[in-house]
């Protein structure tokens, strides 16, 4: 168990996007724009990440391990990595949210908020796990190599998939602002309204104060999301293994795959998520491990195993089906985002004839463009949850928990 703590420790304060660089890697770092695409964040991130190439060093370094004293400050140190990057996920939700426009959260509003409770989720489990690791440290020693690989193996591809949730949560984040500021232009024509109608009487300085006060927090509120665009970035940045303030330029988020679900092979796709899936080999090695073995502590350990192995199948059996079934409906809103959208540029068309024929104002004009971009926006919006979602599946296939 220790040699497997000592490992884990390293790579959990990576995850969470928190380890210093050392003075080779910030002397290495690029100042030049680093333009990065969504398919070469793998690729770039294993090559850049600090944690990734500690952990291939760890790998031919298995027996000198830290000390119970070292390994209790890493693990406290780790804890506290991923606590602050779930608290961050957890602002990002709040901004997310804070930028609804209606009472009521759209599907795809929805769609953001679930799949950030989930990566919230997921940290609060490592943040479990690190915690009952600490409790075991003193115990005697069980990891093998293998187990430590597994371990290994599998934090990197969560540092991977931490990097591809952050380019994501930065265009979903970018999509949210612009919505923010074009309801608040909105808002500024609807002022100026208001304020010839105060000059004629029909309303009282208490409305139309009112309104502006609410234009005051679409500015704060912009100026926030700002701001975390700021911090996104620098977190891609660290876990590029670059310095935090080095310029970089995300690309678009490619467009999603409508076909995806009739090009797969659903059985075999679920074998290898089992295969690949590193709770179940764990648990097969200590299953193995203890099954060799003699005694009333040996029976405990390998039905302790027995019984993850099984909750980890159910597990994976419960997100195959979720993911699926996810993407089966981002396909649904993705069209019905685009089928509204339809309407309202043929609408928009119209509107612009009845302009130019003196039939309406240039409110009502700017109204309806208004009413246009929000919804390529919603249509954007919903094309990348369908990514997100075939995504999180391509990651489940290839042993992550996600």
């Amino acid at each position: 168990m220790k040699r497997a703590i000592s490992v884990l420790l390293i790579l959990c304060m990576v995850i969470a996007g928190g380890a210093a660089l050392t003075d080779k890697a910030e002397a290495s770092s690029s100042e030049t724009t680093l333009r990065l695409s969504f398919s070469e964040v793998e690729r770039q991130v294993r090559n850049g990440n600090p944690a990734i190439r500690n952990n291939g060093i760890t790998l031919q370094n298995i027996d000198e391990m830290l000390g119970s004293d070292d390994m209790l400050s890493s693990l406290r140190s780790s804890q506290n990595q991923l606590i602050a990057l779930q608290n961050q996920t957890r602002r990002v939700l709040d901004q997310v949210q804070a930028s609804q426009t209606s009472l009521y959260p759209t599907p795809l509003e929805l769609g953001v908020m679930f799949a950030l409770e989930v990566d919230i989720a997921n940290l609060g489990v490592s943040i479990a796990q690190l915690t009952a690791q600490m409790e075991q440290v003193y115990n005697a020693p069980r990891a093998s190599r293998d187990k430590t690989a597994q371990q290994l193996n599998n934090a990197n591809r969560q540092i991977v998939w931490g990097a591809e949730s952050l380019f994501m949560g930065y265009h979903t984040l970018s999509r949210q602002l612009e919505q923010t500021k074009e309801n608040l232009r909105t808002l500024d024509r609807n002022i100026d309204i208001l304020e010839r109608r105060l000059s004629l009487g029909q309303i009282t300085a208490r409305v139309l104060q009112s309104v502006k006060n609410s234009r005051a927090g679409l500015e704060l509120g912009i100026k926030s999301m700002e701001s975390e665009l700021g911090n996104l970035m620098a977190q891609m940045n660290l876990l590029l293994g670059r310095k935090h303030d080095a310029p970089l330029d995300l690309g678009l988020i490619p467009a999603a795959d409508r076909a995806f679900l009739k090009s797969i092979d659903k059985e075999r796709d679920l074998r290898t998520a089992r295969r690949n899936n590193h709770v179940l080999n764990i648990s097969r090695i200590d299953i193995d491990e203890q099954s060799g073995k003699q005694g009333e502590t040996a029976r405990g350990q390998e039905a302790i195993a027995n019984n993850n192995y099984d909750s980890e199948m159910r597990a994976i059996d419960q997100r195959f089906e979720s993911l699926t079934k996810a993407i089966s409906d981002r396909i649904a809103l993705l069209e019905s985002a685009e089928n509204q959208l339809a309407y309202l540029q043929q609408g928009l068309e119209e509107t612009q004839k009845r302009f130019e024929r003196g039939m309406v104002s240039r409110l009502v004009l700017e109204q309806a463009e208004s009413e246009v971009f929000l919804q390529t926006l919603s249509v954007s919006s919903a094309d990348a949850e369908l990514f997100n979602a075939i995504r999180r599946y391509q990651w489940l296939v290839l042993g992550l928990s996600v």
